[in-house]
């Protein structure tokens, strides 16, 4: 299992841009860096996250996942993202995965994940794994459209410190299924906890809107959509949007 490190930061810049720096460095599988104010915290396809200062879980987690073929690097994202949901669900909280790594209650977002990678040829040299999870934070942005916090949804506060430990340990129990090469049950498990898994909704790409259903996400990312006729579309990042 794996045995984490964390530093605490009073404020930082980016926790994915400072554990990369670390991660290049040499920092040890398991070096945590968490901020109570991140005020270049980023997203998925360039976005800005927003986060209150001390009010929630800001923080970057370096891994060596060498025993992890390139071509299946989106097993790493499936693992993280079951790990935040399994801690989620330890508060009671029906947590689902937006694909390809949003956390989502209902139709609203809760945290997100950035997951950066330093390859060499066919290798991992080192992972970033960055999550933003709203915890404590009850008012937020108007230009957000759907954020939600674990507060807003349990009703109580949350200490940061003890909910990352807790929420590491259970990162660390999804990474030792991946590294053991039970791919079967991560896959199954992602699955399982997809939003919007099974049944028809509306999609996105450059042809328009049209309505299909998820039938798989690969283990190299794409998402695999059935259409009504039975046809098949495969996505990558950024090729297909939800239409909520």
């Amino acid at each position: 299992m794996l045995n984490f490190k964390v530093e605490w930061l009073e404020s930082v810049g980016s926790t994915n841009d400072l554990a990369f720096a670390q991660g290049a460095r040499g920092a040890a599988e398991g070096a945590v860096f968490a901020a109570v104010s991140q005020t270049e915290g980023r997203g998925q396809r360039g976005n800005y996250w927003e986060s209150e200062p001390g009010d929630n879980l800001t923080f970057s987690l370096v891994l060596r996942p060498e025993f992890l073929p390139v071509h299946n690097q989106f097993l790493l994202s499936m693992a993280v993202a079951l790990g935040v949901c399994d801690w989620l669900k330890s508060h009671g909280v029906p947590a689902t995965i937006k694909w390809p790594n949003d956390i989502y209650v209902g139709n609203s977002k809760l945290g997100g994940i950035l997951i950066e990678n330093s390859i060499s040829g066919s290798s991992f040299g080192f992972s970033v794994v960055g999550i933003g999870v709203n915890v404590n934070q009850s008012r937020f942005s108007a230009d957000l459209p759907n954020p939600a916090s674990l507060k807003l949804l349990t009703s109580r506060g949350y200490e940061l410190p003890a909910e990352l430990d807790t929420l590491l340990n259970l990162l660390a129990v999804r990474y030792d299924t991946l590294k053991r090469g039970n791919t079967t049950a991560l896959v199954a498990s992602y699955m399982e906890s997809l939003y919007r898994k099974s049944d028809w909704f509306r999609y996105c790409d450059t042809t328009g809107v049209f309505e299909a259903r998820i039938k798989l996400v690969k283990p190299s990312g794409e998402l695999v959509l059935e259409l009504a006729d039975g046809s098949i579309r495969e996505y990558l990042f950024k090729e297909v949007s939800f239409v909520i």
